[in-house]
């Protein structure tokens, strides 16, 4: 199962070694428009997320506003037992806050 999570608790789990994942397609990006310390594997990709995970790590989904990353963390929810993540609100609702 996905869990909505906002910005004080996804920095949290990232101190707690988890991976940070936008999921923004190419097309949606700029090189400098990321969370520091992001992976980079888009929605349409998501089955290579796999590579990135370390046993038992935890994942964050984020995108612009959130959609994208809701979709992502119930695609990954559905194929892993770590917990997911999706950031609520996305980018826009991080900076908001």
């Amino acid at each position: 199962m996905a869990v909505e999570v906002y910005k004080g608790e996804m920095e949290a789990l990232i101190r707690q070694g988890a991976l940070l994942v936008d999921v923004r397609e190419a097309e949606e990006r700029t090189p400098d428009d990321g969370l520091p310390g992001h992976t980079h594997i888009p929605l349409s990709r998501i089955g290579e997320l796999t590579a990135h995970l370390k046993e038992e790590q935890a994942v964050i989904f984020y995108c612009r506003s959130g959609l994208l990353s809701y979709q992502a963390a119930e695609i990954a929810a559905k194929w892993t037992e770590r917990p997911v993540y999706y950031l609520s609100g996305g980018l826009l609702g991080y900076t908001d806050a």
